[in-house]
């Protein structure tokens, strides 16, 4: 017996993580119906535990090592034992995301007509991404478009498909909700896309799939950092960029379990992308006993941060986490050392560009942040993409132009492979699950969801100068328990 996908977001709401409904039921029952509705949540629980525990949905196990001895079972995202929901009262409930058939599919795609390469000029891919100077977004997007284009043009030297060059149907993912399904639905109906590349936005991705459950176009996701994007089991998109949970998690036990720091402030923008990330951290902070001490915001466009960094002084915090873009963790860094504060700050992704230290100078000196990839790598192939980039765009390629290149040409062996069949493409891409991919940007790691779970990259600034060093959990005992299976 299992549960369908109806019935489970009938009953815990559509979208929401493990780690949401874990935190309802972490919030203690003060009054009389409060009680009343943690019980009835309890009976809710106390059956799906009893479902979990049939063998179609039994915890994925690896096979015995050569002594006899099991490995430890892979935990869902390679989140830490000690942060699981219920972790340290019933068996936990995430295997609805590691078993094998997460992204099952039972419909029809497959037995469409294929599309026939000599009545076709070009092989059409779409792109959605935010292009235009006043998006916000707009710098991740034009990287993810030179990234994309690069593996297009490559593809096409070597003879494209069947003799037939592919042709990236451009698509500006407009600030306005919605957006996204229209230029879906463009892309199935009027470029004739056989599969797309897209996007930074969280909730234009989520969008995205809505709409593909109908039209059933296979979407590569290179840039979005909202994990819930993976957590719909919808089974038509594939994600390659590291996101917030592998951020939040390097980062909470880098500050918590080696650096042992205690009083920590969150300072983060105003937007999804700072209300996604932060609220990674700070539940992974809270559930292995450190609490944040204050958390505040700022609006994305801000340049004076007085406000909120004084809050953050009169708190008497050891540490601050900054999750937000480049520039005005630069501007945070300045005004902070100006006002007498000496703590170790610690950032997002975002925040690992060139601008935070130009901007910061002197004062950005150790800070940490997270990292999608090591640009000071030395193999041949990121090199050569580096080399490649630089001297077509005129500036040095972003995680963001990597993980679109790697994910492209992830997207043009599987058309490859599958032919010109929508459906068959997403089976062709299904078979990177629990298998390591190697490109330009690293290693990443794709688990039963098709997410990026490898281990993320560590900076810190040193003597002005960004310095790089592979992410090591405490609690992976040597190596993330993903890669044991």
């Amino acid at each position: 017996m299992a549960i369908g996908r109806e019935a489970w977001n009938g009953q815990f709401g559509m979208g929401r993580s493990p780690d949401a409904i874990g935190d309802m039921e972490e919030t203690k029952c003060a009054t009389a119906t409060r009680v009343r509705i943690c019980a009835a949540a309890a009976v809710v629980l106390i059956a799906l535990a009893g479902l979990l525990a049939l063998p179609a949905w039994s915890q994925s196990t690896p096979p015995a090592d050569a002594a006899g001895k099991a490995p430890e079972p892979m935990r869902y995202g390679n989140m830490p034992p000690s942060a699981a929901p219920f972790g340290r009262y019933i068996k936990p409930y995430h295997e609805w995301y590691i078993s094998p058939d997460t992204l099952a599919y039972d419909g029809g795609a497959r037995s469409e007509a294929d599309g026939d390469p000599a009545k076709l000029k070009t092989i059409n891919i779409g792109f959605l991404g935010p292009l235009d100077k006043d998006n916000y977004d707009s710098p991740y997007g034009i990287a993810m478009l030179h990234g994309s284009q690069m593996a297009i043009d490559e593809a096409n030297a070597r003879g494209g498909y069947h003799g037939k060059p592919f042709a990236l149907m451009v698509h500006d993912d407009l600030p306005l909700w919605g957006a996204s399904s229209m230029a879906i639905s463009d892309m199935v109906f009027n470029d004739h896309a056989w599969a797309m590349l897209g996007s930074v936005d969280s909730s234009s991705t989520h969008i995205e799939l809505r709409a593909t459950l109908k039209l059933e176009l296979p979407i590569m996701d290179t840039a979005t950092n909202d994990p819930t994007v993976t957590q719909t089991r919808i089974p038509w998109l594939m994600h390659n960029f590291p996101d917030d949970r592998q951020q939040g998690y390097a980062l909470a036990d880098y500050i918590f379990n080696q650096l042992k720091l205690k009083r920590i402030g969150i300072l983060q923008v105003n937007n999804r992308y700072g209300r996604t990330g932060k609220s990674i951290f700070f539940d992974t902070a809270r559930r292995t006993g450190h609490q944040p001490l204050v958390e505040v915001w700022y609006a994305p466009d801000s340049t004076d941060f007085s406000q909120q960094l004084g809050t953050l002084k009169a708190s008497g915090i050891d540490g601050l986490v900054i999750w937000g873009d480049a520039v005005q963790a630069g501007l945070i860094l300045k005004q902070m050392r100006a006002m007498g504060m000496r703590q170790p700050v610690f950032g997002s992704s975002r925040i690992c560009y060139p601008e935070v230290l130009s901007i910061a100078g002197p004062a950005a000196e150790g800070l940490v942040t997270i990292s999608p990839l090591d640009p000071t790598r030395s193999d041949p192939q990121w090199q050569q993409f580096r080399r490649s980039y630089l001297a077509r765009f005129h500036a040095e390629p972003d995680a963001y132009a990597s993980y679109a290149y790697d994910g492209m040409n992830i997207l043009l062996a599987a058309i490859a492979q599958a032919g010109l069949n929508r459906g068959r493409i997403m089976d062709a891409l299904r078979q990177h699950e629990m298998k390591e991919y190697s490109g330009v940007s690293g290693k990443v790691f794709f688990d039963d969801t098709l997410n990026d779970v490898a281990p993320v990259t560590m900076m810190q600034i040193r003597g002005g100068q960004f310095v790089y060093w592979p992410e090591q959990r405490t609690d992976w005992g040597g190596k993330p328990v993903t890669y044991a299976r």
